[in-house]
């Protein structure tokens, strides 16, 4: 298989990221805006154990795709950098893997919420689990700008046709911080859906840009 189909099918899981992400969304519902016990009772019960278990299952995967697109990434930059960037590289990939892992635990608690609720469970315990869910979602944010900052400042210091995207990565990490601390700080501040947009739009323009010129995933023979 050649570098370019490899380096496409890297680019092609960003699409299906995003893509399966806003599926697994529009399945399972959003989360209520309201921290109380009644409205999380009252979420729990508008949608069926099964299309929330589908909706979370398929969130996940698509958080699985990022990483996978996070991976092809790590080798584009690696391939573009000099060997004394490569510690920001080993970074962003770490902090890429541990948002996975945050993300996937707030997943399970929304999942845990509607069970719960179904079983009878206390509205209270749900409610917590609300909470658990918001907080590792919102707080998730500031993992995922350490991603976008140490991969555009490779992409960025590489002088490559892929500083773009490095720029970009950094604006976007500035506004997911910014917005993952107000989410925290207000659990009812709609803010952090800015940051979560943006990075997913991100992800969708630098998968597509590297569908359609991609990049090496080697360092370039000398001459």
């Amino acid at each position: 298989m050649s570098e370019r189909v490899l380096s496409r099918i890297g680019a092609a899981a960003g699409v299906a990221s995003f893509v399966v992400t806003f599926v697994g969304f529009g399945v399972h519902k959003g989360l209520p805006s309201d921290i109380t016990a009644a409205a999380v009772q009252s979420y729990a019960q508008s949608v069926s154990a099964g299309q929330a278990g589908l909706g979370n299952y398929l969130e996940l995967l698509g958080y699985l795709l990022f990483l996978a697109f996070a991976t092809y990434l790590y080798a584009v930059a690696r391939a573009v950098s000099p060997d004394r960037l490569h510690w920001l590289n080993v970074l962003g990939f770490a902090a890429a893997t541990t948002y996975v892992a945050v993300s996937a635990a707030a997943i399970a608690g929304q999942q845990v919420l509607v069970e719960l609720v179904k079983a009878g469970g206390d509205a209270k315990t749900a409610l917590g689990f609300y909470v658990l869910d918001n907080v590792a979602f919102t707080m998730s944010f500031e993992i995922a700008a350490l991603f976008a900052v140490a991969l555009g400042a490779v992409l960025v210091a590489a002088g490559s046709a892929l500083r773009v995207i490095g720029w970009a990565a950094i604006a976007v990490a500035v506004v997911l911080f910014v917005s993952g601390m107000t989410g925290t700080i207000s659990i009812k501040s709609p803010v952090n859906q800015v940051g979560l947009l943006l990075f997913e739009l991100w992800l969708l323009a630098a998968s597509v840009y590297c569908l359609i010129r991609p990049p090496r995933l080697s360092h370039a023979a000398p001459d």
